[in-house]
């Protein structure tokens, strides 16, 4: 059985002491896979001191936010529900408000009140469940947890409500998982994906994946949600991650927000997205539409699409120490004749074409569109291709680069002396 919430300071969200919570009046359970009545332990016999996530659970347990079982276990590796989710998410945010629910599969359900709030603060909606059905004891995937997470950060600030708009709206959104170009995973959550990433809420695995589609342990959402907890009091300004994919949605670059760059009287990326520039030896026409700044400046790379792009084990590192950034390059390209990397590059502009190409084991792991080297004539006269291509500018002050479409439109960017 589980115990209903105790009441508590109506606040935006919780700061509890490890206090004892009080008793409240228990409601039938539904499934056996629910917490138990007893919330006063913030220890448990199968969470020892040296497990991984021992402070987050400790934490978690001491706030409130998730109890353990009746047995005295917490049971760490167990897959959070959605029911679950919904209770720990509820009691972060303790409100008074309630939106009745539709769903039919949840009328007699032990979290059917914090459902309830959920409907009411945001982090669930109806519309994002087929067959009005909740499926309460299916468990939450990482893709669906980035959305309540995003959308419980959009309650507390509008903010992020924006920004999730504006990556859902663009489509120069660009969010650094192999799943963007490679499937895997509701294409709707890409967005709420980003703010998770850039806010540092979830992360991806060591292949650089994120797994929409792949589950949460108990112990992994204690971490979660202390992470949360904190993320709460910020803005998405304070989060560079989260400024260079809103820059990359609206202006298609993240150079601003990652470089010394400054955009000129002249005009920016934005100028010539998708504008064709024909090459100064006719091989063909080519359009930018994306323009990735990779901060390479230093020691290691920064920035939220290093990992999409940049391997520190290959000779990508030679870049590295030397006040250069890195610039990947997505452009669309029409051949006027069969013709290879190295010869569109030849005699053409600087940063309409590049014969370098992105590191192998990126383009593998990212999925990105790549020719297989840069000498066979891979480009085929009349046909459309869209590839992914390397670039490198410095930085020192009164340094200066741009170029410009067909019509005039330009770009130009100088570091300030």
């Amino acid at each position: 059985m589980l115990h209903r919430k105790s009441s508590r300071n109506n606040l935006m969200f919780k700061a509890l002491a490890s206090s004892v919570m009080t008793a409240a009046a228990v409601i039938p359970v539904a499934t056996e896979n629910v917490e138990a009545a007893s919330v006063t332990k913030t220890t448990f016999k199968d969470v020892t001191r040296s497990h991984w996530a021992y402070e987050s659970i400790k934490q978690v347990a001491e706030k409130g936010l998730v109890t353990g079982y009746e047995d005295g276990t917490y049971k760490p590796s167990a897959q959070v529900t959605r029911a679950e989710f919904a209770t720990f998410l509820s009691r972060v945010f303790d409100g008074k408000d309630r939106t009745t629910v539709k769903f039919k599969d949840v009328g007699s359900h032990w979290a059917i009140d914090a459902i309830q709030e959920g409907l009411a603060v945001g982090f669930i909606r109806e519309s994002d469940f087929a067959n009005n059905k909740f499926e309460p004891n299916k468990p939450m995937t990482r893709g669906e947890m980035s959305r309540w997470l995003s959308n419980a950060l959009a309650h507390a600030n509008p903010e992020y409500g924006k920004a999730i708009e504006e990556m859902a709206n663009s489509s120069l959104t660009l969010i650094p998982i192999p799943e963007f170009y490679g499937g895997g995973g509701n294409k709707k959550d890409l967005p709420y994906i980003g703010v998770a990433l850039a806010t540092g809420l979830l992360s991806g695995y060591e292949d650089f994946s994120f797994k929409p589609n792949g589950n949460t342990t108990r112990a992994e959402v204690a971490i979660i949600l202390i992470r949360f907890m904190d993320t709460l009091k910020k803005a998405p300004s304070d989060f560079t991650g989260m400024k260079e994919l809103l820059e990359v949605a609206k202006t298609g670059t993240n150079i601003l927000t990652i470089s010394n760059f400054k955009k000129s009287k002249y005009g920016g990326y934005e100028d010539v997205l998708g504008k064709p520039h024909t090459y100064l030896n006719n091989t063909g026409v080519a359009t930018i539409e994306h323009a990735i700044f990779v901060d390479t400046t230093g020691s290691k790379p920064k920035g939220i699409f290093k990992d999409m792009f940049f391997n520190e084990k290959s000779e990508d590192s030679i870049l590295l120490n030397k006040g250069i950034f890195a610039i990947y390059y997505e452009y669309t390209f029409k051949p006027s004749r069969d013709v290879s990397i190295q010869s569109i590059s030849n005699g053409s502009d600087l940063h309409f074409a590049s014969n370098f190409l992105v590191d192998k084991s990126k383009i593998a792991q990212f999925n990105l569109s790549s020719p297989k080297n840069t000498i066979n004539n891979d480009f085929k006269k009349g046909e459309t291709y869209r590839y992914w291509a390397n670039n490198q500018v410095g930085s020192p002050p009164g340094s200066e680069f741009g170029s410009r479409a067909d019509d005039g439109s330009k770009f130009y960017y100088e570091v300030p002396k």
